[in-house]
This record gives structure tokens, C-alpha cells and sequence, in this order.
């Protein structure tokens, strides 16, 4: 709880590839504030997952900031990209995705010399 969902799968050997981290851009902390953390947010669409839909834990997630958006469009084909479509760097898990099941597609060759 509290680290990334590419963290966590580090962690347990699970690869997705080079990560897309940057800083967080911006936390949701309320219906009213939203905190500006000016941080690069995602940089590449490498790491890209996608959320079991139903899961209480997902669903109070943050959204997908812009940025998020954007590197998965970049970095994959319109018929890869579902609504439950994020970059694991950039999920941070909670405690109610206990659970879970998280699908990682194949990977985007990352590793030409």
C-alpha cells in the first residue's frame, strides 16, 4: 500500500518493462483541491497495464492524469487501449485493491541495440 503498482511488481519479479516514472504532476486530495506536485508525470508508455474494472480499490484509484493518457496513446495501437488502460508506474496502490488482477499485455520490443 502506498508504493506503485510497477513497484510491487518489481519487487515479486514481474517485468513490464523499462518504467515510464516521473513524479506525480498533481494528487487528487479532495472533490475541491487538487495539489500541484510539478512533477514530469509519465515519460514513455512502456509499462502499460490493464486494471481488473469491478475492483472497489480501482475504482477510487486516481483517473489518469493527461500526461498518463498521452504515453499510452503514443506508445500503443488504438485496438490495445481499453478503458481500463494505465501506466503501472504511475498507479499507486491501495489498500482495496487487495485482490486484484492486473493483466500485462505484450510488451513493445524495448530492447533493440
Amino acid at each position: 500500500v502506498g508504493q506503485t503498482l510497477y513497484a510491487a511488481c518489481d519487487l515479486n519479479g514481474v517485468d513490464l518493462g523499462p518504467s515510464s516514472s516521473g513524479p506525480p504532476q498533481e494528487k487528487v486530495r479532495s472533490t475541491t483541491w487538487t495539489e500541484p506536485l510539478y512533477g514530469e508525470g509519465a515519460a514513455s508508455g512502456f509499462d502499460h497495464v490493464l486494471l481488473q474494472g469491478g475492483n472497489e480499490g480501482v475504482e477510487i484509484a486516481e483517473p489518469a492524469h493527461d500526461n498518463e493518457k498521452k504515453m499510452i496513446e503514443e506508445y500503443w495501437d488504438a485496438d490495445e487501449i481499453f478503458p481500463e488502460s494505465r501506466l503501472a508506474s504511475q498507479v499507486e496502490i491501495n489498500a482495496k485493491m487487495d485482490g486484484m488482477v492486473v493483466y500485462v499485455p505484450d510488451r513493445i520490443v524495448d530492447d533493440i541495440p
